[in-house]
């Protein structure tokens, strides 16, 4: 965030289209004569977490039905994805239409304008609290046991695999009667507290696990977020942003070795356009007086964004479906310059993500 515009390059060629404005006066950021700036247009951002699950078959696997009666053990690897949930969000770029150098009055002072890195107008008199959000990563949790570290010299020196896997086997039933008799009070080296006896279950529960490990394998997972950017200039029905496959995970629009994954964007109606003040004139506005216009405002321009409807969806699920507040669906409006006089002291805040005012205060 900077306090400051470094907008020189991009502005010079906006100032120069307006007669009334002269270059070699202009100086980049907040000057007594007004300030330069962006406003946004909205990105929507499409987060998708996606589980990453991977199968590795366990040394003794053959033998899991026989020993202890599990069945369906595989001796194959697998990985596979799953979608385990998407959320959306919105992002305010830079809108190069919308770069503005506004002149206050004579009586006006000139205020502390509040701009991101990129040259948005963030706020007026003031800083503004909503730009900074948290950001949570999701990361593997994952508990690794090594079985070797709970076998015994027996187990770890047969060369049949069939005889370890029967020693293994006995291990894990002798484990599971002595988890019984602590849990009965029946042990004969009883901890003498609740505390110690947790302690004890807990090791006993890594034993198991550990052993069980050789027979029924381990699976990993570990979780990741993607993010696709959308920026809608219009209304859109199925497009292909994305696509996933069970297989390969999130794949690019274009790889057709996944299903097709679709946004859906419908406006919920535009917003009124202000009243102009040119009409009942039989003069053509040229090219050169529009850009001019909208490059000198008297007082601050700012978005009046529209709504829109937003699904994420595949051929069988729908994984969102929200409102959304977009700049592209609503129209611009400009507060007075007159309320930035010596004798106020007014706030203004707008919404980093879509340029709207959220809050005015004196």
């Amino acid at each position: 965030m900077k306090k400051i515009s470094i907008l020189a390059i991009a502005l010079s060629a906006s100032i120069a289209a307006s007669a009334q404005t002269t270059i070699s006066s202009y100086t980049p950021g907040t000057t007594t004569e007004g300030a330069a700036y962006y406003l946004p247009k909205t990105a929507i951002n499409i987060n998708i977490t996606v589980e990453k699950s991977v199968y590795t078959p366990g040394e003794l696997c053959q033998y899991a039905d026989r020993y202890l009666r599990i069945s369906g053990t595989s001796d194959k690897e697998d990985t596979h994805y799953s979608i385990k949930g998407v959320t959306l969000s919105t992002m305010g770029m830079p809108d190069e239409s919308k770069l503005y150098h506004i002149k206050f009055t004579a009586n006006s002072v000139a205020p502390l304008i509040d701009l991101d890195d990129s040259g948005i107008l963030l706020a007026v008199n003031t800083e503004n609290p909503y730009t900074h959000t948290d950001q949570t990563e999701t990361k593997s949790d994952n508990k690794v046991l090594n079985p070797r570290a709970y076998m015994t010299e027996e187990m770890l020196m047969t060369g049949s695999k069939a005889k370890m896997a029967e020693l293994v086997a006995k291990e894990i039933y002798n484990i599971r009667e002595s988890r019984n008799l602590l849990l009965r009070g029946q042990s004969e080296n009883m901890p003498k507290d609740g505390e110690g006896l947790q302690i004890i279950l807990n090791n006993i529960k890594d034993q198991e696990e550990a052993l069980m490990q050789l027979f029924t394998g381990t699976k990993t997972t570990e979780e990741s977020t993607h993010t696709f950017q959308i920026f809608p200039e219009s209304e859109t029905e199925r497009l292909i942003f994305g696509r996933f496959s069970r297989k390969l995970g999130l794949l690019h629009q274009d790889d057709l070795g996944g299903a097709p994954l679709y946004i859906d964007i419908k406006s919920r109606g535009s917003v009124p356009a202000p009243p102009t003040q040119t009409e009942g004139t039989n003069q053509k506005r040229t090219a050169k007086s529009k850009k001019s216009q909208s490059a000198k405002q008297d007082g601050l321009v700012y978005n009046l964004p529209g709504k829109a409807d937003v699904k994420v969806y595949s051929n069988t699920t729908t994984f969102a479906d929200e409102i959304l507040s977009l700049t592209q669906f609503g129209n611009k409006e400009t507060l007075s310059s007159s309320l930035f006089s010596k004798r106020k002291n007014i706030k203004v805040i707008l919404d980093p993500h879509d340029g709207s005012i959220k809050k005015i205060e004196e």
